[in-house]
């Protein structure tokens, strides 16, 4: 996996500042997934400019981000973009 993509993590929550380590444009977005109980889930994050991400399963959520639960996640529109 990317280790530039994998350097946002620490910053998502200022993702609008955040440079995309592929085009160069600052369009991060992301979105945790998970159990509202145990914080445990999956995140994504892409670039809405060039539609390039990377997804990474397994994670804590930590507080203060972009979060749905599992059960949430089955009504929204999930982001479109190229695994890297």
């Amino acid at each position: 996996m990317n280790k530039k993509w994998l350097s946002l993590i620490n910053d998502l929550p200022h993702a609008d500042k955040l440079i995309c380590p592929n085009c160069g444009q600052k369009q991060i977005d992301y979105i945790y997934v998970g159990d509202d109980t145990s914080k445990i889930g999956y995140l994504q994050i892409w670039c809405k400019a060039c539609r390039k991400g990377i997804y990474i399963s397994r994670v804590r959520i930590p507080p203060n981000v972009k979060f749905v639960s599992f059960e949430d996640s089955k009504r929204m529109e999930m982001p479109s973009y190229e695994f890297l």
